[in-house]
Protein backbone atom coordinates (compact mmCIF):
# COMPACT_ATOMS: atom_id res chain seq x y z
CA UNK A 1 0.00 0.00 0.00
CA UNK A 2 2.30 3.00 -1.20
CA UNK A 3 0.43 5.59 1.81
CA UNK A 4 1.63 2.87 3.94
CA UNK A 5 4.89 2.99 2.93
CA UNK A 6 5.34 6.91 2.83
CA UNK A 7 4.05 6.68 6.38
CA UNK A 8 7.17 4.01 7.30
CA UNK A 9 4.27 1.47 7.52
CA UNK A 10 4.97 -2.50 6.20
CA UNK A 11 1.14 -3.36 5.21
CA UNK A 12 0.28 -6.66 3.54
CA UNK A 13 -3.46 -6.61 2.59
CA UNK A 14 -5.55 -9.61 4.51
CA UNK A 15 -9.30 -10.60 4.98
CA UNK A 16 -11.57 -12.06 2.96
CA UNK A 17 -10.21 -9.53 0.20
CA UNK A 18 -6.91 -11.03 -0.02
CA UNK A 19 -8.76 -14.41 -0.73
CA UNK A 20 -10.70 -12.98 -4.17
CA UNK A 21 -13.50 -12.59 -2.25
CA UNK A 22 -15.34 -9.59 -3.37
CA UNK A 23 -17.15 -7.39 -2.24
CA UNK A 24 -15.97 -6.90 0.93
CA UNK A 25 -17.13 -4.74 3.96
CA UNK A 26 -14.64 -3.63 4.46
CA UNK A 27 -10.57 -3.51 3.24
CA UNK A 28 -8.09 -4.74 6.03
CA UNK A 29 -4.50 -4.51 6.37
CA UNK A 30 -2.00 -5.97 8.51
CA UNK A 31 1.21 -3.72 9.80
CA UNK A 32 4.51 -5.63 9.99
CA UNK A 33 5.63 -3.92 13.53
CA UNK A 34 3.76 -2.56 16.79
CA UNK A 35 2.78 1.58 17.28
CA UNK A 36 1.07 2.87 20.00
CA UNK A 37 -2.53 3.79 19.95
CA UNK A 38 -1.52 7.48 19.44
CA UNK A 39 1.04 6.56 16.72
CA UNK A 40 -1.48 5.23 14.58
CA UNK A 41 -4.08 8.12 15.56
CA UNK A 42 -1.23 10.72 14.01
CA UNK A 43 -0.42 8.26 11.22
CA UNK A 44 -3.86 7.81 9.46
CA UNK A 45 -5.17 11.07 10.23
CA UNK A 46 -2.35 12.71 8.38
CA UNK A 47 -3.07 10.58 5.10
CA UNK A 48 -4.94 12.30 2.48
CA UNK A 49 -6.53 9.03 1.63
CA UNK A 50 -8.32 8.31 4.48
CA UNK A 51 -11.41 10.31 6.64
CA UNK A 52 -13.25 9.69 9.44
CA UNK A 53 -10.43 8.28 11.63
CA UNK A 54 -11.75 6.26 14.65
CA UNK A 55 -9.47 7.75 17.48
CA UNK A 56 -7.54 4.60 19.12
CA UNK A 57 -8.91 1.66 16.56
CA UNK A 58 -6.58 2.03 13.66
CA UNK A 59 -9.89 2.58 11.85
CA UNK A 60 -10.61 5.00 8.74
CA UNK A 61 -12.74 5.44 5.35
CA UNK A 62 -10.76 4.93 2.06
CA UNK A 63 -11.52 8.23 0.03
CA UNK A 64 -12.67 8.20 -3.18
CA UNK A 65 -14.24 4.62 -2.97
CA UNK A 66 -16.00 5.63 0.81
CA UNK A 67 -15.08 2.18 2.12
CA UNK A 68 -13.68 1.34 5.73
CA UNK A 69 -10.20 0.22 6.19
CA UNK A 70 -9.45 -1.89 9.37
CA UNK A 71 -5.41 -2.01 9.85
CA UNK A 72 -4.37 -4.50 12.54
CA UNK A 73 -0.50 -4.83 13.99
CA UNK A 74 1.80 -7.65 14.69
CA UNK A 75 5.07 -8.05 15.49
CA UNK A 76 7.22 -8.61 13.26
CA UNK A 77 8.60 -12.41 13.85
CA UNK A 78 4.95 -13.45 14.05
CA UNK A 79 3.94 -12.05 11.05
CA UNK A 80 2.81 -15.06 9.34
CA UNK A 81 0.72 -16.86 11.45
CA UNK A 82 -0.77 -13.16 12.16
CA UNK A 83 -1.13 -13.32 7.78
CA UNK A 84 -2.91 -16.59 8.27
CA UNK A 85 -5.54 -15.80 11.22
CA UNK A 86 -6.69 -12.98 9.61
CA UNK A 87 -7.14 -13.79 5.87
CA UNK A 88 -8.73 -17.20 7.71
CA UNK A 89 -11.64 -18.57 6.76
CA UNK A 90 -12.11 -19.11 10.30
CA UNK A 91 -12.72 -22.84 9.52
CA UNK A 92 -9.27 -22.79 8.02
CA UNK A 93 -7.73 -20.99 11.02
CA UNK A 94 -8.98 -23.23 13.64
CA UNK A 95 -7.60 -26.20 11.43
CA UNK A 96 -4.56 -25.11 11.37
CA UNK A 97 -4.34 -23.80 14.84
CA UNK A 98 -4.83 -27.23 16.18
CA UNK A 99 -1.26 -28.13 14.58
CA UNK A 100 1.89 -28.58 16.72
CA UNK A 101 4.25 -25.38 15.93
CA UNK A 102 1.45 -22.73 16.00
CA UNK A 103 2.61 -19.40 17.32
CA UNK A 104 6.15 -20.99 17.74
CA UNK A 105 7.94 -18.23 15.57
CA UNK A 106 9.18 -17.05 14.32
CA UNK A 107 7.54 -17.34 11.21
CA UNK A 108 8.38 -13.72 9.51
CA UNK A 109 5.84 -14.84 6.09
CA UNK A 110 3.24 -17.70 5.81
CA UNK A 111 5.42 -19.71 3.88
CA UNK A 112 7.56 -20.13 7.44
CA UNK A 113 4.05 -20.45 9.37
CA UNK A 114 2.92 -23.44 7.38
CA UNK A 115 6.41 -24.91 7.53
CA UNK A 116 6.35 -24.61 11.12
CA UNK A 117 3.17 -26.96 11.25
CA UNK A 118 4.28 -28.97 8.70
CA UNK A 119 2.11 -28.24 5.82
CA UNK A 120 3.23 -26.78 2.43
CA UNK A 121 2.36 -23.03 1.65
CA UNK A 122 -1.15 -22.76 0.01
CA UNK A 123 -2.11 -19.23 -1.62
CA UNK A 124 -5.09 -17.36 -0.24
CA UNK A 125 -7.51 -17.92 -2.56
CA UNK A 126 -7.12 -21.64 -2.25
CA UNK A 127 -8.04 -21.69 1.50
CA UNK A 128 -11.96 -22.73 1.09
CA UNK A 129 -14.50 -19.82 2.33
Amino acid sequence: MAWGGSCGLDLARTGMWRRGIWPVERLEYLCRGTFSPEAWDRILEGCPLLADVAVGRREATALPLKIRVKLFQVPADLFGFAQISHTGPESWVHFLRQRPGWDQGPAWDEAGAFSRIGLNYVEPEGRGG
